[in-house]
């Protein structure tokens, strides 16, 4: 039978190996548990491009008056008129200063009404090339390094006196109780689609 002091012995073994063994497990588990952490935050952000368009100085509405833009006058009338033998021209500008990409333009005329049958419009001063597709009398790309420099379209017109005995005959009906000509134009500024840089 063991003594008193044998079994204190025992308990006291029992009690070291029990805090030994707390100790390698607790030593595994925390070696199996640990690892590197970085956590790294950030922000983001981005600047807006600007927009810029005008036409005629205008980001709505403008008016064009083909009389007052005429270059001959009609001799012994109150002025302000177009009839046979007067011709003239009128400028639309485009300006996209301050816009911060490339803009792509349409000008388009449409809804005539009244108008002059022998009354024509010409993209070029000599009026060697006639605008027979008012839809889209004009259109073009004002690239990115240019923005800054407005572009003027000049639209020419001439209401060239008869030839024959057929204008004659159409400029006195178009003579005949006139109304007044009118016209809508339509002037479109549109960004240019971005291009991905070559590769």
């Amino acid at each position: 039978m063991a003594t008193a002091t044998q079994k204190k012995s025992y308990a006291a073994r029992l009690g070291v190996l029990a805090v030994a063994l707390s100790l390698v497990t607790a030593c595994l588990l925390g070696g199996t548990m640990a690892k590197y952490v970085t956590e790294v935050s950030g922000t983001g952000s981005a600047t807006v491009a600007a927009w810029s368009f005008k036409a005629n100085e205008k980001t709505d509405t403008f008016t064009v008056d083909l009389a007052k833009t005429a270059y001959t006058n009609i001799n012994n009338t109150g002025g302000n008129k177009i009839a046979p033998g007067t011709e003239g021209s009128f400028d639309i500008k485009l300006d996209a200063s301050g816009s911060d990409v490339a803009v792509d333009y349409t000008i388009a005329f449409s809804n005539l009404q009244n108008k002059p049958t022998n009354l024509k419009f010409y993209s070029d001063k000599d009026k060697g090339t006639e605008i027979s597709d008012l839809a889209n009398a004009f259109t073009g790309t004002i690239e990115l390094k240019d923005v800054g420099t407005a572009v003027t379209k000049t639209v020419y017109w001439d209401w060239t006196i008869g030839a024959d005995e057929a204008a004659n005959t159409d400029d006195t009906t178009d003579g005949t109780n006139p109304e007044a000509m009118t016209f809508d134009i339509k002037v479109t500024g549109t960004q240019k689609e971005p291009v991905a840089p070559a590769a």
